[in-house]
């Protein structure tokens, strides 16, 4: 009740931060100038309309059914969000779960998110630049720049953006170049140590060519102190440039080319001790020698490691979108080529002590003790032909064809101790049709619908290189190149009803099918029987109904969702704990799960120097079925760990609440506007609220998992230009309150004898900074 309380509370008083988006009246110009882009209100302080592409075309977002936020470049840039991470604080449902590098981070809408140590298997969110969706999740978190809107669709949306989009899209929108000459450099420097600079120039050349170039640089030193060394880690040094080209080759033909690479290089994220048990130990060393000095806590941001972590990131897009107006409709083309290298160096014991090749021999030392490393390389091919009706009428439609062809290669090392090494190969190939349409039966009751028919053949090699491997030894594993190849089929659909209530307000109802296409479980202890037997597709039902709504003149936006969506075969990533204690990775398919839930989101004026913005959402995801789930580290017979042939140990899941996925979250913000009619500027502050109830972070149930709740205070005050002065100053703080809090916690060591290691993020500590930004 208390949570249901807070719900409807928050709908009614604050505001959905995310209907903030890309505002203006009616309708979009190809690129608006920076002093067209600097307020989303009308002259008489009302909101403006929100066009979102959430459907492959541009419309008002308030006519769209479906559960969307929309974040503006105003709200990016006034709220701080700089990383894919931030969105989380911004839109309701969305939660986001870090770990160690970005290949084990997933990104979860209604609790619903993919963690996997497989290349083979495909996120269920789906990110989306500028209409190509990326290949690897990973591929997100190398942070956000010159962005013109986000938009996060919550639920399945697999029709319009394919099968890695079971539970939801985020769809990023750069910005285009602008209708006449202008620029702008902006800075950021921080308390804890980073230095930014970005630079952007953009305009006409000539009548027919529009171009935009962007760039930045980015240090920040770390925040994790590494007491062996003294070394700072978790720090990220970054660059990055991105071209577009807008060209009108004809009356009738647009082209649009777009090139983009970033280079990102870090050392962390690194763990740290929250607890330590007396006398646990890894890999036979005592933990107690690597925690001289340290004080394990919820708050502890110290560690000693003998191999510090290295994390190298670099991704390059090249994308091509033509348009050729045929009167009705516009033909589409989107073709694409991404490259995506990745390599990871981690300390596998978490240790700044010696440890033991075997724990039996005390003279089997081994100095700096084990670490692991990992390199990636994806690429991937894609390619959409879009028919899209234009003009009013009384039916509107798209109808689509789409190809992709993607290629990741990996390899993996650690040791000496629990050793392993191995190389593998994921391919997917995606042939797919779609069409969506809306049918107006009258003027205020409309008929959405649209089917996708897919079509995908995967396939996987892997080849163990462990030293002294031995088939038995190893599982049955691939010492020979093993092989794997296979194909499915799948229609999903969607239908949506609206009926307008009243002017500005709609209701609808609407029914979609998910899917998340099957995929190998690449990884420690790949054996033939994975080769043949690829990990199930994920399905899904989804049941919505909404409400949209315009109030008071345009100076209050309220949007209501309730949602309940059943998932099948669920893919969920887990481990097998081997007789001998060996921990073998397991993508498993989760019998059943069901996500639900209510969303609020709302957007105020109350006057024309002040808005407001909030979005809630209480969500109840749970395992209704999983009866042979793994067993967490350490859990015993009492804790339901059930022993099972092979020496493998199971527990039953049916019934437990999903990891990541807190009950209940939400945000607000205001935004006030001070002037100062004598001066040329004005004035402004901002403050923001962000909460989330106690979370599971471990989909296994480690009674250690949990996150209590937790609130994060954010806000600044600065200056903006007036008129034709193009710049702004803030002065900013993030986590006012300095609320610690982990994204990822776990145990480590041996199971008699545990110790809890925590991932803190960046944002879990208090730091001031200052941002600068001064355009022509």
């Amino acid at each position: 009740m208390r949570y249901t309380s807070f719900l409807f509370a928050g709908s009614a008083m604050m505001a959905v931060l995310s209907t903030t988006a890309y505002a203006q009246s009616g309708a979009v110009p190809t690129a608006p100038a920076p002093a067209e882009a600097q307020d989303t209100t009308t002259q008489n302080g009302s909101l403006e309309e929100i066009v979102v592409t959430a459907q492959k075309r541009e419309q008002n977002l308030q006519d769209v059914p479906v559960a969307v936020s929309a974040i503006s470049s105003e709200q990016i840039e006034a709220r701080g969000v700089s990383a894919i991470t931030d969105v989380a604080r911004v839109s309701p449902s969305l939660t986001i779960t870090e770990n160690t590098n970005a290949t084990g981070s997933s990104i979860n809408l209604r609790g619903i998110g993919t963690f996997s140590f497989s290349i083979g298997i495909e996120p269920s969110v789906a990110i989306v630049v500028d209409d190509v969706a990326l290949l690897q999740q990973a591929q997100a978190f190398s942070g956000l720049n010159d962005i013109e809107r986000l938009e996060v669709l919550r639920g399945p949306q697999g029709t319009l953006f394919g099968k890695n989009a079971a539970a939801g899209v985020i769809n990023i929108v750069t910005k285009a170049p602008t209708k006449q000459l202008s620029g702008s450099i902006g800075a950021t420097a921080t308390s804890d140590d980073q230095r930014r600079l970005e630079g952007m120039l953009s305009g006409p050349i000539g009548e027919n060519v529009g171009f935009r170039i962007n760039g930045f640089y980015d240090d920040r030193d770390g925040y994790i102190r590494n007491l062996n060394t003294g070394h700072m880690l978790n720090g990220e040094r970054s660059y990055g440039a991105r071209g577009r080209l807008d060209l009108d080759v004809t009356p009738t033909l647009d082209v649009v080319l777009t090139g983009n690479y970033t280079n990102t290089r870090s050392n962390g994220q690194v763990r740290t001790f929250r607890s330590v048990n007396s006398g646990a130990s890894v890999f036979g060393a005592p933990i107690s020698g690597s925690i001289v000095g340290i004080e394990p806590s919820d708050s502890n941001y110290t560690i000693r490691l003998d191999t510090e972590p290295l994390n190298v990131s670099k991704q390059a897009m090249f994308t091509g979108k033509a348009t050729l107006d045929l009167g009705a409709a516009n033909l589409i083309s989107i073709t694409a080529y991404q490259d995506w290298r990745f390599h990871f160096v981690e300390d596998l014991d978490t240790l700044g002590t010696p440890t033991l090749l075997n724990t039996a021999d005390p003279t089997s030392i081994l100095p700096n003790g084990s670490a692991a490393t990992a390199s990636f390389h994806a690429k991937n091919f894609t390619q959409e032909l879009r028919l899209v009706s234009t003009g009013a009428r009384r039916f509107d439609y798209l109808v689509a064809l789409f190809y992709a062809n993607g290629h990741t290669d990996r390899d993996y090392a650690r040791g000496p101790n629990a050793a392993a090494s191995w190389e593998a190969s994921a391919d997917t190939e995606t042939f797919a049709a779609f069409a969506q349409g809306t049918y107006d039966f009258t003027d205020t009751t409309h008929l959405d619908a649209g089917v996708r028919f897919n079509r995908e053949k995967i396939g996987a090699t892997f080849l163990n290189t462990t030293a002294g491997a031995a088939a038995v030894a190893n599982n049955g594993s691939c010492l020979a190149e093993c092989r794997g190849r296979d194909s499915d089929n799948q229609v999903t659909y969607k239908a949506s009803l609206r009926q307008d209530i009243a002017e500005q307000v709609m209701v609808y109802a609407s029914y979609a099918t998910g899917y998340k296409g099957q995929g190998f479980d690449i990884s420690t202890g790949f054996t033939p029987a994975r080769a043949a037997n690829p990990v199930r597709p994920e399905t899904s039902q989804a049941y919505e109904i909404g409400l949209k709504s315009r109030l008071f003149d345009n100076k209050l936006q309220l949007n209501l969702t309730g949602f309940w969506t059943d998932f099948k075969d669920f893919q969920a990533q887990g481990g097998v704990t081997l007789a001998d204690g060996t921990i073998v990775p397991q993508l498993s398919n989760v019998g059943a799960l069901r996500s639900r839930g209510v969303e609020a989101e709302l957007s105020a004026k109350p006057t024309r120097l002040l808005r407001i913005d909030a979005s809630a959402a209480y969500t109840d995801a749970k395992i209704r079925e999983f009866a042979n789930a793994p067993c967490y580290t350490g859990q015993t017979l009492a804790q339901g760990c059930v022993p099972a042939t092979g020496g493998s140990t199971f527990q039953d899941l049916s019934g437990a609440t999903l990891a990541n996925s807190p009950k209940f979250k939400y945000n607000i913000s205001a935004n006030y506007d001070v002037e100062f009619p004598k001066l040329a500027f004005d004035g402004f502050i901002t403050a923001e609220w962000a909460y989330q109830s106690k979370v599971k972070l471990d989909l296994l149930g480690s009674p250690i998992s949990y996150q209590d709740a937790y609130g994060v205070f954010n806000g600044s005050v600065g200056i903006q230009g007036r008129d034709e002065a193009d710049f702004r100053v803030a002065l900013f703080v993030n986590n006012l309150f300095n609320q610690h809090y982990a994204t990822s916690l776990g145990y480590t060591g041996s199971s008699n004898a545990q110790a809890v290691a925590q991932l803190l993020p960046r944002n879990s500590r208090r730091y001031v900074g200052i941002r600068t930004r001064v355009g022509f």
